[in-house]
């Protein structure tokens, strides 16, 4: 799993990328990509997924990997990452929303985690 850094760099959650899901540090499923697209674990549209980085509805990066690029801000330094949670249980999978309109980038980080 890959490691999602925040605003500070502090790990938040891991990527399971053969999954295409975002997971807690605990190992509760989070958020699920399709495409370029972000839901969350009940099928709501929660952001954009692009060039190893998550985009909020606003354009605010949410979370990074290290091997992103294009956050269009400054990269805090990483910080240690926790020890790997075991592998999540998904009981079920919701229907999706509908993909809202993309918005424009924004050179802010995202205050929240939408998940």
């Amino acid at each position: 799993m890959t490691p999602l850094y925040d605003r500070l760099g502090r790990v938040r959650a891991w990527l399971q990328q053969e999954h295409c899901r975002i997971v807690s540090l605990q190992g509760a499923h989070l958020a699920s990509i399709e495409g370029h697209s972000v839901y969350d674990r009940f099928g709501t549209h929660i952001g954009w997924w692009k060039h190893g980085h998550m985009r909020d509805s606003r354009g605010a990066v949410v979370v990074w990997a290290s091997e992103s690029f294009g956050l269009g801000v400054i990269r805090p330094p990483q910080m240690a990452s926790p020890a790997e949670p075991a592998e999540p249980v998904v009981k079920s999978w919701h229907a999706r929303s509908t993909s809202p309109m993309h918005p424009a980038r924004s050179a802010t980080w995202a205050v929240e985690l939408p998940f």
